[in-house]
């Protein structure tokens, strides 16, 4: 079988499998750290504030985004987004341009990481596997303390 045909059965198959990840992105899709800029702050609420900057043409979904201590989750609270008609999913919250989250600080302990994962699209074109970024608190009470 030509390689190309093979390589289609295999996208085929796992685009039916996990309809939600990339895996064949047309040239002008970005790697995952360019469309979705994660940026975390502490807050005066003593809350860890989550902030994406999302590129044009590309999207967050609400749903998709959490946090998790030692493998535990940890409660996030989002702002509505605006409804999108998923083909996949159905109707669902996403965000253009920016998201924000925030995870409640005062449980979370000093000198732990948490893990914050996410995921987003390319408008009609290719959507991402989950995105999972690692937060030093220790180094987010620091730079608050200074």
């Amino acid at each position: 079988m030509p390689y190309e045909v093979r390589a289609l059965d295999q996208i085929c198959y796992i685009g039916s499998v996990y309809p939600l990840t990339a895996v064949a992105a047309p040239a002008n899709v970005k790697p995952a750290d360019q469309p979705f800029r994660l940026s975390v702050l502490l807050d005066e609420k003593a809350r860890l504030e989550l902030r994406w900057s999302v590129a044009p043409g590309y999207f967050l979904y609400r749903d998709k985004v959490s946090a998790t201590l030692d493998g535990k989750p940890l409660k996030v609270s989002t702002a509505r987004g605006e409804i999108n008609d998923d083909p996949t999913l159905g109707p669902t919250e996403i965000y253009h341009r920016e998201a924000k989250a925030y995870v409640d600080g005062e449980d979370l302990p000093e000198s732990e990481e948490i893990l914050v994962t996410y995921q987003g699209c390319r408008e009609n074109a290719v959507c991402y596997s989950p995105i999972t970024k690692s937060i030093d608190l220790a180094t987010h009470s620091r730079m608050q303390a200074d």
